[in-house]
């Protein structure tokens, strides 16, 4: 008996193994869906990031190189939000791997089962003339125009 829940355990353990991957919406910091899948030898975010949306069914418009839309999020000029004619805020898909945002298209970045990256909706601030900040969480802004 001793062994059969040793083996039972060992089981349970190697079908738990895998990167994980967080998806936070754009009206609130609790994520929307959370789980793993096992990473492939050659997998980088991107790669993985396109297995794991198709394996969940998880609704995606992108590539390997990065993401438009998930879950059915705005895309092109219905991603702006226009304040004045020196201020938008222009919304997108952001992610990081273990806590850290790499400045490079998720493509570039290696992944290993180990991993957990996230995925959130974000947007950049665009002011007279200067993009001041990019990749801050949209639930932290909660506009009218993307959290109807």
């Amino acid at each position: 008996m001793k062994r059969f829940l040793v083996l039972l355990l060992l089981i349970k353990c190697s079908l738990a193994l895998g990167a994980e991957i967080e998806i936070i919406g754009p009206c609130d910091r609790e994520p929307v869906f959370v789980d793993t899948l096992h990473a492939e030898s050659n997998d980088n975010v991107g790669s993985f990031s396109v297995r794991f949306f198709d394996y969940y069914e998880i609704e995606y418009i992108g590539s390997e190189r990065g993401m438009n839309s998930i879950l059915g999020t705005a895309t092109g000029m219905d991603a702006l939000e226009i304040i004045s004619d020196q201020e938008m805020m222009a919304y997108g898909w952001c992610y990081s791997i273990n806590g850290e945002s790499p400045e490079v298209y998720p493509d570039q970045v290696s992944l290993t089962d180990k991993d957990k990256v996230i995925w959130w909706y974000g947007y950049a601030h665009y002011l007279a003339g200067e993009w001041i900040t990019q990749c801050t969480p949209s639930y932290e802004r909660q506009s009218d125009s993307i959290c109807k």
